[in-house]
Order: structure tokens, then C-alpha cells, then sequence
């Protein structure tokens, strides 16, 4: 089990690691200009098909990674949809 003050350290490390990334990301941001940043947008729309294929790709995926929270979903629909009669 980690000490206090190994996990203080590993907190200043991780903020200090998180500044810095905030620092880049805004470092690039400042640098893009407008056009840039408008052709962008245009070159990366995503279309309806790859929207689509995404949430397919995690509902598949859910019952592999939440197998409680998938169980207690079926259970509630199935106790809604029997108590619909």
C-alpha cells in the first residue's frame, strides 16, 4: 500500500504533467488560425454512417465491459415491459 507521501508526490507529478499539457493545447491552439480551423471542421465532419458504426461498436461492447449494469438493464426492461399488461 502507497504512503502519503508517495501518493502526494504522484499527485504533483500528474498535475504538474497535467499543466504542461495544458500549456501545448493551448500553445496549438493560439497557433491555428481561423482559416485553418475552419477547413478543419469541413475536412473532419463526421458523416451519419461513421456516427452509426460508433455507437454500434459500443453497444457491443457494453455487456463485455459493464456485465452488471447490462443484467440490471435487461432485468428493469423485462420487469416494465411485464408489468405493462
Amino acid at each position: 500500500m502507497a504512503t502519503k507521501a508517495e501518493l502526494e508526490a504522484e499527485l504533483k507529478q500528474l498535475r504538474a504533467e497535467l499543466s504542461e499539457r495544458d500549456a501545448a493545447l493551448d500553445a496549438a491552439k493560439a497557433s491555428r488560425t481561423d482559416a485553418d480551423h475552419e477547413t478543419e471542421l469541413e475536412d473532419d465532419s463526421p458523416s451519419l454512417e461513421t456516427d452509426i458504426g460508433e455507437i454500434l461498436a459500443e453497444l457491443e461492447e457494453f455487456p463485455h465491459k459493464q456485465p452488471l449494469m447490462f443484467a440490471l438493464g435487461a432485468f428493469a426492461v423485462g420487469y416494465l415491459i411485464g408489468r405493462m399488461k
